[in-house]
């Protein structure tokens, strides 16, 4: 009688695990606009190289950075020193499913800096963001 009782519990086990799905195989849309997204800030010699790549769910009217903020550290307070927007080069693109860059802006060896970064991806439903701050050291 026990092991009728442990085989039928192995096979509820095996039928209810049988069922269960995989978690690589659900979706991990981001949203309606943006499938996935990745932005990075790495300081280099006497600049900020800021990765930016922004894949959407299809072909989109426009995808990219939409900004990119650089704040410097001055005492105690946060100091803007350098703004870029979706239409400086090379930070956004038309009628297109990806868009990846990276753009460089200038630093100080030594100084610290707040680089905000806020991609975007646009289509008939409607426009979509995502946004990210990092900090970093000047090299």
């Amino acid at each position: 009688m026990k092991v009728k009782k442990t085989l039928s519990l192995l096979l509820a086990i095996l039928c209810l695990s049988a069922l269960a799905v995989p978690a690589s195989a659900t979706e991990m849309r981001a949203s309606a606009q943006i499938a996935a997204y990745d932005m990075e800030v790495t300081p280099a010699s006497n600049q900020l190289a800021i990765y930016f790549s922004m894949i959407g769910t299809g072909k989109m009217d426009k995808l990219g950075c939409e900004s990119i903020l650089v704040y410097k550290l001055v005492g105690s307070e946060w100091t803007l020193t350098e703004i870029k927007t979706e239409n400086y080069t090379g930070m956004s693109s038309s009628n297109a499913y990806t868009h990846t860059n990276t753009v460089y802006c200038s630093s100080t060896s030594g100084t610290r800096y707040k680089v905000t970064v806020t991609l975007f991806s646009e289509n008939a439903d409607g426009r979509d963001t995502r946004s990210e701050t990092f900090y970093v050291t000047g090299k």
